[in-house]
């Protein structure tokens, strides 16, 4: 039987950016199941059916392919983009709700990274520090900065604008950890929109001013 072209034979091969892609969907799965330093280059080769020679014409290094994920995430839009608007007008529940949601999404859509980002902090990885500063610091001095311009404007009641971001932004964070991590999905089985809608009644209910209220 003659032997397919070589043309044939290489359509059914990964192109090197899909195979890049693979390698890092399952390097994903493998540092979320057991952190960077329990995870080998063996292991990372082996889920996706290369050598670990193969693998490291991809990624010289495992710090390489961890910092691929990273980059990959701080390239990710930003949910402030989608809010700046209703910040600008003072609009605290689409401001709220809109940052929930997006979180809550952003999650739901991607456990594996939430557990690679705990992991980080128990492992003490340096790696992780871009993320940290471009998008979650960011993201927390950005609530920080709103309801400390709302508490000026008489909106909010006069109170430590970071201690209430870090409340407002732990209240989501811990719901997806006890889903995702302590895998209880079935005991809080409700949907995005639902849950941050109730987180944000909670929460501005709280942060209002009494005058603000009674207006």
């Amino acid at each position: 039987m003659p032997s397919l072209p070589s043309s044939v034979e290489t359509s059914h091969r990964p192109a090197g950016e899909e195979r890049r892609r693979q390698i890092i969907a399952e390097a994903i799965r493998c540092f979320a199941a057991r952190g960077f330093r329990g995870t080998t280059i063996r292991e990372l080769a082996g889920a996706v059916g290369l050598t670990e020679a193969a693998l490291y014409r991809y990624f010289p290094s495992k710090e390489a392919l961890y910092q691929a994920i990273i980059d990959e995430k701080i390239a990710a839009p930003s949910p402030i983009a989608e809010i700046e608007q209703a910040a600008r007008a003072g609009d605290d529940r689409a401001v709220f709700a809109g940052l929930a949601r997006s979180f809550l999404e952003s999650i739901e859509s991607d456990p594996s990274f939430l557990r690679i980002l705990l992991y980080t902090g128990l492992e003490d990885h340096a790696l992780a520090a871009p993320f940290f500063d471009q998008r979650i610091r960011r993201l927390r001095e950005f609530v920080a900065g709103y309801i400390e311009r709302r508490s000026r404007e008489g909106a909010f009641r006069a109170v430590d604008p970071k201690i209430c971001a870090r409340a407002f932004l732990g209240m989501v964070v811990d719901y997806q950890i006890v889903r995702h991590v302590f895998h209880q999905r079935d005991v809080y089985p409700a949907g995005p929109e639902e849950v941050a809608e109730t987180f944000v009644t909670i929460f501005l209910n709280g942060m209002r001013a009494p005058e603000a209220s009674r207006g």
